[in-house]
């Protein structure tokens, strides 16, 4: 196996794991709510301390892994998010959650910056973006598996000590990491000739055919352009959205329908399979049908969305609301994949960079708005946790509005083909 494989797949298995334990306090939410007899209101502010570290301490991390090389930042993060991954399991107050989340969310906001740096030094253009796709599959993988592995260790264990638990995988991430990963691929010991000749001969056809130079970009410059703000939006927008469903589903799914903890892990869970298949094939979908017309694809995806949100919390028919659950999984996921395929498109190639990080930073605001809002809502409604949706819904109503208003796809397929690829 080519170590560049190896690499990879050390990278996706610690992404998978950063799913699992950013993910595992969504199916522990019921049972700390009872411990620690916390409110609505205060399990957002929980869910929402993870945001807040995790966003502000993306760009350190990618300033520390140029300083000091991406492999140190990686094995870093891995220890410091796993060490409050256990500590999560022995917090006593509201306090001391919100702490442990902050401190936790700071370990995993340093970490991709560092492995897209890595994939940077081991990957040329002609494979980086199979690799990148790969690893941000974990985005639906890593809430699909997260459920039932999380309601085995739960309800044969307890809550506190499935953050035992995974603190104990983080070690095991850490080990893999200091064995296969490397910041370069001239690092890596042992590594075949041929495969360092391979990946020269890449670098030096990656150059014949060398892509325009993206040049910096001030944030004056950024706040000139219309179609930035409106993606800016929407991309917040929508996350209040998309990470409030991943947040409250498990906790809905027990106080509302009902469902026991097994139950539970099984309705949860299902429903990212489809959101999976809707993320990969989202770019294809964008590419192939709706080339100058990508909003009609969002609009639609979103739109679809809400309905079956909104659907999910009117009937008690298991059959019948799983089927919504999964429908709306798979176009909210679908719909993330065509707002990145819509920014590279719409964007002149010299934005690319800044404003992809300028739409991601607008994701990362609304992730951390969903916990604060849905909670306070639930709470002003009498700890009715099906009101949460509505919360939901409404961000992609304003999703879908703030699209129809400010995104203008004015190039023809033709010229668009031309731009993209």
């Amino acid at each position: 196996m080519k170590a560049s494989v190896k690499v990879g797949g050390v990278l996706l298995f610690c992404y998978l794991v950063a799913w699992l334990d950013r993910m595992a306090i969504n199916m522990a939410i019921p049972f700390i709510m009872k411990d620690l007899q916390i409110s609505a209101t205060e399990v957002g502010w929980i869910v929402s301390a993870f945001f807040a570290g995790y966003a502000i301490f993306q760009i350190p991390g990618g300033m520390l892994a140029d300083k000091v090389g991406p492999r140190k930042v990686i094995t870093g993060a891995l220890v410091w998010w796993s060490i409050f991954t256990a500590v999560t399991g022995s917090v006593f107050s509201v306090g001391s959650m919100l702490t442990t989340r902050f401190l936790f969310g700071i370990g995993e906001g340093i970490f991709p910056a560092s492995v897209w740096k890595v994939m940077g030094n081991w990957f040329t253009k002609r494979n980086r973006a199979t690799v990148n796709g790969l690893i941000l599959s974990s985005i639906a993988i890593g809430p699909a598996l997260t459920p039932p592995i999380m309601g085995w260790i739960i309800g044969n264990y307890g809550w506190r000590t499935s953050f035992f638990i995974l603190g104990a995988v983080g070690v095991f991430c850490v080990l893999l990491t200091l064995r296969f990963v490397r910041d370069s691929i001239y690092q890596y010991p042992g590594i075949p000739r041929s495969e360092i000749d391979e990946y020269e001969a890449d670098v030096k056809s990656q150059a014949a055919t060398a892509e325009t130079h993206i040049e910096k970009v001030s944030f004056g410059e950024l706040a000139k352009v219309p179609v930035l703000w409106a993606l800016f939006l929407t991309g917040l927008s929508y996350n209040i959205g998309a990470y409030g469903y991943l947040a409250w589903l498990p906790v809905y799914l027990m106080k509302v329908k009902g469902l026991t903890l097994t139950g539970t892990s099984f309705a949860a869970s299902v429903p990212f399979v489809f959101a999976t298949i809707g993320f990969a094939l989202s770019g294809y979908i964008s590419d192939h049908y709706f080339r100058g017309r990508r909003k009609t694809l969002m609009v639609g995806s979103m739109s679809i969305a809400a309905v079956c949100l909104w659907g999910f919390t009117q009937v008690s028919d298991v059959a019948t609301y799983m089927i919504l659950q999964c429908i709306a999984a798979g176009m909210l996921f679908l719909s993330v994949g065509s707002v990145w395929s819509l920014t590279v498109v719409l964007l002149p190639p010299r934005l690319f960079g800044s404003g992809s990080g300028f739409v991601n930073m607008g994701g990362q605001i609304g992730g951390f708005l969903a916990g604060i809002l849905i909670g306070s809502y639930i709470t002003f409604r009498g700890g009715d946790f099906a009101a949460g949706f509505d919360v939901m819904v409404g961000s992609l109503v304003v999703s879908i509005l703030i699209m129809l208003v400010g995104i203008h796809e004015k190039t023809a397929p033709a010229q668009e083909k031309t731009l993209s690829g």
